[in-house]
């Protein structure tokens, strides 16, 4: 009885410090990415690194991995993202060991598997890594793994469920089309097309422009009259792709906006009328501007007993004020101008991806609780069972009264996301003679005002070449 009741103390201990310190590194981040200073949110980032929990393993090295990115250190990126694609692939594995305590505490203490959309996520960012330091063939590689990746994901979800992506598929044509496999590009703008089709319903996006532009540019370009006439008949209004002779492309990726948020959504479930009296008077309470305290609630509702609690999820998305970024290129005689357009809502594929797996999480709570809270009776029998006296039989209560609180205090969502993810992307593509430039990029919201700081980027475009660029904006 010594042991659990320690055991008990320790789990709460834990609850207590299980939010004392991402917040707090995610705000020093944001902070310094919007006063654009990304090598100081690297930094941020690599010296937290002891205060990721060894279950956050993955967090740790893509949250790495993005800002080394944005720092422009992109082969270092590249070396914390192979560790991220690794890490993915051994997490298939379950442990029994993980398991168990995850069922005797909460998800939380299992280690970090990622999200299906997180993980094509690393592929992208993996493959822009490579294209930014000239490497279109290690590029492909990742253009690969998507496809792979998407494959895996399509056999083993419902077809209704997220197994698509359609910007990564996009971006896959980008890259193909710049290494001058033009089938392969082809291949992937008609993949690209129809899961923009397909996710319409949930992404509320329709097949963008750019796409439409390309499909119709690369089916001619490949002599493919009938599929070329198909897409001018289903996308009349497109205007054909600009033609610069002896020019190149360049490809501006935006990460606009904050990564949707994962908060905790907590039911508390009465098992009796007095139950939940209780616990509506504590709601009441709670609503009067008293903030809600896990371990203050968890002792009031271990005592009373028939009060069980249930953690799951849920998507939060954080909007952004960014309605387009407008892209200026001067190369000391003439301006070329363009504008991004939204591409992707990782806020929408986020909910998505949730919803599609939310039985399982349902069921996975419900069965931890009912685990914990019968444990907790069981040793207050077991307990009273061993005692002799009939005037110690307050000890089981006890007992069973502790192991209730510490069962409602341990139960919490996973919460654990990539936060340091944009919530939309944008794109845009110019083509312009070859030649040096000076490229402005501007922010601007839905009223037309400039929003953000100006970013300065200076380049040089080769005959027929395609060039990559990444730009982050928080606002």
């Amino acid at each position: 009885m010594v042991w659990f009741l320690k055991g008990c103390v320790c789990g709460l201990f834990i609850v207590c410090l299980a939010c004392s310190h991402g917040a707090v590194r995610y705000e020093y981040v944001e902070r310094s990415l919007i006063q654009g200073h990304p090598e100081v949110a690297d930094r941020v980032i690599e010296q937290s690194q002891d205060r990721y929990r060894a279950q956050d393993r993955l967090l740790y090295v893509m949250d790495r991995g993005m800002t080394l990115h944005l720092a422009g250190r992109y082969r270092e990126s590249i070396t914390y993202l192979d560790e991220a694609i690794r890490l993915v692939e051994q997490l298939y594995t379950k442990h029994m060991r993980d398991e168990a305590r995850a069922l005797l505490v909460n998800d939380r203490e299992l280690p970090y598997e990622g999200e299906a959309y997180e993980h094509i996520m690393i592929h992208v960012l993996q493959a822009l890594n490579y294209a930014l330091v000239d490497e279109i063939d290690e590029a492909l590689v990742e253009a690969r793994n998507i496809d792979h990746r998407l494959n895996v994901l399509s056999d083993a979800r419902d077809p209704d469920e997220y197994h698509e992506d359609p910007f990564a598929r996009y971006l896959s044509g980008l890259l193909y089309e710049a290494a001058g496999d033009l089938t392969n590009a082809y291949v992937a703008y008609r993949k690209a097309e129809r899961a923009y089709q397909k996710a319409r319903p949930w992404l509320k996006l329709p097949v963008p422009t750019l796409l439409q532009q390309d499909l119709l540019w690369i089916t001619q370009a490949l002599g493919l009259d009938n599929e070329y006439a198909m897409y001018r008949t289903r996308y009349p209004d497109v205007p054909e792709r600009p033609v610069v002779d002896g020019g190149g492309s360049l490809v501006l990726v935006s990460f606009v906006g904050r990564a949707p948020r994962k908060e905790e959504q907590v039911v508390d479930v009465p098992l009796s009328l007095d139950a939940l009296q209780l616990v509506v008077l504590a709601k009441q309470v709670r609503g009067r501007g008293i903030h809600r305290v896990r371990i203050g609630e968890a002792a009031l509702y271990g005592l009373y007993g028939k009060i069980v609690r249930v953690a799951l999820p849920e998507i939060v998305p954080q909007p952004s004020r960014v309605a387009r970024n407008h892209l200026s290129l001067h190369n000391g005689s003439h301006y070329y101008h363009g504008y991004t357009m939204r591409m992707y809502d990782l806020g929408a594929v986020a909910k998505k991806n949730l919803e599609d797996t939310y039985p399982a999480l349902l069921v996975r709570a419900a069965a931890r609780v009912a685990l914990k809270m019968g444990l907790a009776e069981g040793i207050g029998y077991s307990v009273n069972a061993a005692v002799h006296r009939d005037e110690d039989q307050w000890i089981g209560a006890l007992v069973a009264a502790i192991a209730r609180i510490f069962a409602l205090a341990t139960e919490e969502a996973d919460t654990r996301s990539w936060r340091l993810l944009p919530g939309e992307i944008h794109l845009a593509r110019l083509w312009v003679p070859a030649g040096a430039y000076r490229v402005r990029i501007e922010s601007i919201d839905r009223a037309g005002r400039k929003i953000d700081r100006e970013h300065v980027f200076e380049i040089i475009l080769a005959p027929g070449q395609t060039r990559f660029l990444t730009h982050r904006v928080l606002d």
